[in-house]
């Protein structure tokens, strides 16, 4: 009888190290996934600010003397927050595009937007009368994986209308407040 007894132990130990084993796979797994994505972030976070420097950039060269302003001027993957706000801001003489994101409490989410996405925020577009309403409209902004690619998409709760963020959008926004 002890025999058998030792024998189910010896089993069950070995049972035991099998399941540590595997969880430790899974674990080195799911941080490999994070520090996939904390990396995908920084990197659309830099593409972002690379994009809204080349609207900048085709503006200020159509006019006689710098007028558009990015806030801040530079910004590299290195500068991405994960934990807190990340904000740029396009302003010509008080007219401002305010453009705020931080990465999503998972790794990803589809809670706000039906494609899946890792950052998560809004675009606001403001002059002194708008500010002077009660309240300012935004878009909800969002960086999209599809594949191994991150779309930055802009969506309007009140039409459900959604579209890339791009200079055609960034034009859009700022033309009204001028």
């Amino acid at each position: 009888m002890r025999f058998r007894r030792n024998n189910g132990i010896e089993e069950r130990l070995l049972r035991l190290a099998r399941k540590i084993e595997s969880s430790a796979r899974r674990d080195e797994e799911r941080i490999l996934e994070m520090q996939k994505i904390a990396a995908r972030r920084a990197a659309a976070a830099a593409e972002l600010h690379a994009a809204c420097v080349s609207f900048v950039h085709s503006v200020n060269k159509l006019l006689p003397k710098p007028m558009l302003e990015l806030s801040p001027p530079d910004f590299t993957a290195a500068s991405f927050r994960e934990s807190g706000p990340n904000v740029y801001q396009l302003a010509v003489s008080g007219r401002i595009v305010h453009l705020e994101f931080r990465a999503t409490d998972t790794l990803m989410s589809t809670e706000k937007f039906r494609i899946p996405y890792i950052l998560e925020g809004a675009v606001r577009a403001f002059n002194q009368e708008l500010l002077d309403m009660p309240a300012i409209a935004e878009r909800l902004l969002f960086c999209c994986l599809e594949g191994s690619e991150a779309n930055w998409l802009w969506f309007d709760v009140r039409t459900r209308h959604a579209a890339p963020l791009d200079q055609e959008h960034l034009i859009d926004l700022l033309e009204p407040l001028l």
